[in-house]
């Protein structure tokens, strides 16, 4: 098989943020979901209500559930949108990054056409 070689000069910030946030989104659901269950029944009768009205303003960890993700989608955002920019620098400044590709048959052009089968 062949090798085909690209140069990776740039990555848009802006979209590698939002599919980063996205990507947390879905994780963060993903894993909280079963641990708020697991922490609702664990907690059940065994004193839970002694976090009285704050517990109460969390909906017993419902709101949580959902405020959670959304906050740390938007701080993966910021960070993931800072660090690609510095990649941005750091490749215009080293000249890119070298990535080697086996091909298997299918050419660039090819990409993203339907295919006859």
């Amino acid at each position: 098989m062949s090798t085909l070689r690209l140069k990776l000069k740039r990555i848009d910030p802006v979209k590698y943020s939002i599919i980063a946030a996205v990507l947390t989104v879905v994780m963060m659901i993903i894993v909280m979901l079963p641990f708020m269950l697991i922490m609702s029944l664990a907690g059940a009768g065994t004193g839970a209500e002694s976090f009285g009205a704050l517990g109460a303003l969390f909906g017993g960890g419902i709101v949580v559930l959902f405020v959670m993700p959304i906050f740390y989608a938007v701080i993966v955002f910021i960070i993931t949108l800072i660090t690609t920019a510095l990649l941005n620098f750091v490749l215009k400044k080293t000249g890119g990054l070298d990535l080697d590709f086996e091909k298997s048959g299918l050419e660039i052009s090819q990409i993203g056409k339907p295919t006859l089968d």
